[in-house]
């Protein structure tokens, strides 16, 4: 199957990532760094986290016993604990982490319930001790550690704990120190932002870690795919180049004839492929098979002057072939039917698409009055039409032919033509 257009997986991606914290795209997450994703991956599981205890206590507004003295504020406190946690969810699935602001809120919000909720409830129904306030101080703190780069940032937990002790006074105390027993009540909150700080900090470096070895594994396969271009080089230069200089030498052509001028020309619009193509930047697919292309029109007696610009390192390997190959056989029909011995390559990248033209300056035809042979229907629109591209051919009697390659096809992505 043909790999989407790379702007359409972007897109796509994208629109995976909005409103959610792209699990419903694996395209997004897979597209992230491996830091972002390790946030991402927290951030659902302390979301989850808190979904756990606010089911239940919208649960609890249905239940027969009563729970608070003013269920009513409870209802109200428990409503702004939902609303506020849908726009922390929203706020984090839009930037991928929680920001200092969204940290501050939500300490100042569980202070706020703690108050609430801990003043109107009902020392007979043990709501008193542990309510759904309390529920999210530990998901506060579970936040706290997360957020955490340094164990000084541990003192974002005092503030909930005095309010915690200021709450539940009146229910501290009563068979233990209340010191003590505040230090065991808080035992848990404490502990959830030490272990969410060594768990996120884990899997970052885990993260990290996997970012070199992939860094390593693609630097060892950019030296092979260089080293395998180097020497297709190497064996097209030993069999143009130096081949007609060495027959030149030894005397074998006699370099004053038209044909061994014209070698001489292909082999030096050869050579000059090999320069622009160094100059445009890292060598790739398919720029080497658009260099394969020229000489193997040098051979045909074709001079072709070859141009391309910076094109894209993350070409899909079957595009870059098949591009490359619909080049040759343009190249070939160039050298077949134009009646000249000079043509002209290009190759460049704009906003996400891959144009190549191959232009002449020969007889041309009529594109209405003269059906495309094998080579142009199949060799060249054919495999354009096959990796989802485009082959357009433009050209009329006497003013030569351009054979123009695009992928992906304009006229498919989003926004193109029909």
């Amino acid at each position: 199957m043909q790999p989407p257009p790379a702007r359409d997986t972007a897109e796509r991606a994208a629109a995976g990532g909005r409103g959610s914290l792209g699990w419903r795209d694996p395209l997004f997450l897979a597209a992230r760094p491996s830091g972002e994703r390790v946030r991402r991956f927290v951030a659902m599981l302390l979301m989850l986290q808190r979904l756990s205890y606010l089911l239940p206590a919208v649960a609890s507004l249905f239940a027969d016993e009563t729970l608070f003295a003013d269920g009513g504020r409870n209802a109200v406190l428990l409503a702004l604990a939902l609303v506020w946690n849908v726009t922390l969810f929203r706020w984090v699935a839009r930037r991928g982490w929680f920001t200092p602001r969204a940290v501050v809120i939500d300490v100042l919000a569980t202070c706020v319930f703690m108050v609430g909720v801990t003043g109107v409830c009902l020392p007979e129904s043990g709501t008193c001790v542990r309510n759904w306030s309390s529920h999210a101080l530990l998901a506060t703190g579970a936040l706290i550690g997360a957020v955490s780069e340094r164990l000084v940032h541990f003192a974002a937990l005092l503030p909930p704990i005095v309010v915690y002790a200021v709450a539940h006074a009146g229910d501290l105390g009563g068979l233990v120190p209340p010191a003590l027993e505040l230090a065991v009540r808080v035992n848990g909150y404490v502990w959830f932002a030490v272990i969410v700080f060594f768990i996120r900090r884990y899997l970052a470096a885990q993260a990290t870690r996997l970012d070199g070895l992939a860094e390593q594994r693609l630097a060892a396969e950019a030296e092979r795919v260089a080293e395998r271009a180097r020497l297709a080089h190497y064996r097209q230069l030993h069999d143009t180049v130096l081949a007609t200089l060495t027959a030149i030498a030894r005397g074998g052509l006699d370099h004053h004839t038209e044909e061994v001028r014209r070698r001489c020309a292909a082999d030096a619009a050869y050579v000059r492929a090999l320069i622009s193509q160094d100059a445009a930047g890292p060598a790739n697919g398919l720029s080497n098979g658009l260099a394969r292309a020229v000489a193997g029109a040098a051979g045909l007696g074709l001079c072709v002057r070859y141009a391309a610009g910076a094109l894209p390192e993350d070409l899909p390997a079957d595009v870059a072939v098949a591009m490359a190959e619909a080049a040759t056989e343009a190249l070939n029909n160039v050298a077949r039917h134009s009646g000249e011995r000079e043509a002209w390559l290009t190759a460049v990248a704009v906003d996400g698409v891959v144009t190549v033209r191959v232009v002449d300056r020969g007889r041309g035809f009529a594109p209405g009055g003269v059906e495309h042979g094998y080579g142009l229907r199949s060799s060249v629109v054919g495999r354009m039409r096959e990796i989802g591209g485009r082959a357009e051919i433009i050209t009329a009697p006497g003013e030569g032919v351009c054979v123009e390659l695009r992928w992906p096809d304009p006229a498919r992505s989003p926004g193109g033509r029909a």
